[in-house]
């Protein structure tokens, strides 16, 4: 069972179980802001987590006191395995906000290996980009073979070391370290249709209450390496 950390709400208590989408949520409330209050407030919920057996929460947005969750064993849930299951919606934003049309560009997609969710995301993206280009050590051969099979997409496989010149570049699991490329990580920012935070969506796909191929996404921002975090538009680079 997952935990969801919230703020004291008008009620000043919630329900401890909380259905959300079909998905049980053990619920703990604290104060908001950073006071001594809130401090204390915030061991005392981590303790009750663990003690019933929640290792992972979702957490408000700029929580300040997720450390003290951490230090008890109750981690955030992890945002970017849902970013990898809806990948393809995802690209497909960013390709609207960065003005490319797939049908006249190359698509470039970087991981260490071929995945199952690696894989429904390129022959999801295939028959829309006039080119796909593969930075893959394993499997990826195989892969961009299949492509031309499978959608008659003219795939080609980059060796290594060879630079990418697509386009949009896509780096699936962070292996590729490629700059300017679209990283499905904890950098990116990700607003899908509908009101409920990533954090709490994670929660509800990892349980099971959430098919990821049914998300739309409304827009997409990257972290940069200053920190910073931004829209990805036509005049902004990732």
């Amino acid at each position: 069972m997952f935990g969801w950390i919230r703020y004291h709400g008008p009620e000043r208590e919630e329900p401890p179980l909380q259905r959300v989408e079909g998905a049980t949520l053990r619920t703990v409330c604290v104060p908001a802001g950073e006071t001594l209050r809130a401090r204390l407030a915030c061991d005392a919920a981590a303790r009750r987590l663990r003690r019933e057996g929640v290792r992972e929460a979702v957490f408000p947005e700029g929580f300040a006191y997720r450390e003290r969750f951490a230090r008890r064993g109750v981690l955030p849930v992890p945002v970017p395995p849902l970013y990898r299951a809806s990948a393809a919606a995802i690209v497909r934003c960013v390709l609207r906000q960065k003005g490319i049309d797939p049908r006249s560009a190359e698509l470039a997609f970087c991981a260490e290996g071929v995945t199952a969710e690696l894989r429904a995301l390129v022959y999801a993206l295939a028959a829309e980009a006039r080119y796909v280009a593969l930075s893959v050590p394993r499997g990826g051969e195989a892969l961009s073979r299949a492509l031309m099979r499978d959608c008659g997409a003219a795939a080609r496989l980059l060796a290594p070391g060879e630079p990418v010149r697509a386009a949009l570049t896509v780096d699936f699991d962070g292996a590729s370290g490629r700059a300017g490329a679209l990283r499905l990580d904890d950098t990116l920012r990700v607003d899908y249709e509908g009101a409920l935070p990533c954090g709490l969506l994670a929660a509800l796909w990892r349980s099971g209450a959430l098919d990821a191929g049914t998300l739309r996404v409304e827009r997409v921002r990257q972290s940069a390496e200053n920190g910073q975090t931004s829209c990805i538009s036509p005049d902004r680079s990732l």
